[in-house]
């Protein structure tokens, strides 16, 4: 009996061994839980330019937006381990839902198997040219006269556009109103209609609107300036602790076999660091990259579920 439970062990570690020199095979799907436009959707497409090259075979980009991410988490939570999808999306997404959706289809954690993370996004405060305010400190000052009366648009309750608001809230003592979209293209439209005030949108699909005029950029989430808009002011100059962004990442379902999670992590470190990736990345306001190990993206994305939770407690965000 022993015997045949070792060589059972050993027939599936060369069946996975084999599957791993042979993929992929097929096209591979991404899978992005936001529509067209929007700053994860433009980092998602500028990562596949290349990684599929790497890997030998296209990347279809599938965006499946709606319910802050869920549908398509869910989708890939569900899909078949083999490799051939996989998820995009970003860790304030991932450990945000866990803590705002009471239930959730899927698992955060259990579901999913790490495979690194891109690099770091920065959020760009941006405004309709008509709105009376070009500094956060104007901005407070109107939140001050008019409480609940500024609002502010985000990619969906508990996304990191909408934490960066509440953030603001919390450390200038104001009350603004939050209003959510499906995801940032469509809150990028919101403002550029005027129907929102301002909204925290991903750097690299508001520097075109910023560039043509049609809209105002108020200050970066990051800790610092952002090379791509170096006349723009940080809103840590005003408050110290702040510092929002967001991070893309990729995850397959889990049960996926460990030499497709390692190949998959190796072709992207290699496209992520290449001058052309970082580059446009540089030019688009993004920070350098990133390629944490599977076991790191791991550790980090149960810290952040924690981190998250509490940021969302005192902002007073509710579970749905």
């Amino acid at each position: 009996m022993k015997r045949l439970v070792i060589a059972l062990l050993l027939a599936i570690g060369l069946a996975a061994n084999l599957h791993a020199q042979s993929w992929p095979s097929k096209p591979v799907r991404m899978v992005i839980p936001y529509p067209a436009g929007g700053a994860i959707d433009v980092s998602g497409r500028r990562l596949v330019e290349d990684l599929g090259v790497e890997l030998g075979q296209s990347i279809v980009v599938e965006n499946r937006s709606g319910a802050n991410g869920i549908i398509a988490t869910d989708h890939v939570a569900k899909s078949v381990p083999d490799g051939y999808t996989f998820l995009f999306s970003t860790l304030a997404a991932h450990a945000g839902n866990a803590w705002t959706m009471k239930t959730l289809p899927y698992h955060p954690i259990n579901d999913f198997a790490p495979v690194t993370v891109i690099n770091t996004v920065p959020l760009l405060l941006v405004v309709h040219p008509s709105f009376p305010a070009e500094t956060v400190p104007d901005i407070i000052r109107l939140a001050m006269k008019k409480p609940g009366e500024i609002n502010y648009a985000s990619f969906g309750t508990g996304g990191m556009a909408h934490l960066a608001g509440a953030q603001l809230e919390l450390l200038a003592g104001v009350k603004m109103t939050h209003v959510p979209y499906t995801g940032g293209a469509p809150a990028l439209a919101a403002l550029l209609g005027g129907h929102v005030h301002c909204f925290f949108s991903g750097i690299n699909s508001a520097l075109p609107h910023v560039k043509a005029g049609r809209l105002r950029a108020v200050a970066v989430s990051g800790p610092t300036r952002s090379k791509a808009l170096p006349d723009v002011p940080s809103v840590a100059e005003t408050f110290l602790n702040y510092e929002a962004g967001v991070s893309p990442a990729v995850w397959f379902p889990a049960r996926t076999s460990h030499p497709v999670i390692d190949r998959m992590y190796a072709a992207i470190v290699k496209v992520i660091n290449t001058p052309k990736f970082r580059q446009a990345a540089e030019r688009d306001g993004e920070g350098d990259p990133s390629g944490i190990t599977p076991a790191k993206m791991a550790d980090l994305v149960k810290s952040d579920i924690e981190r998250y939770a509490a940021l969302m407690k005192a902002a007073g965000i509710h579970r749905e």
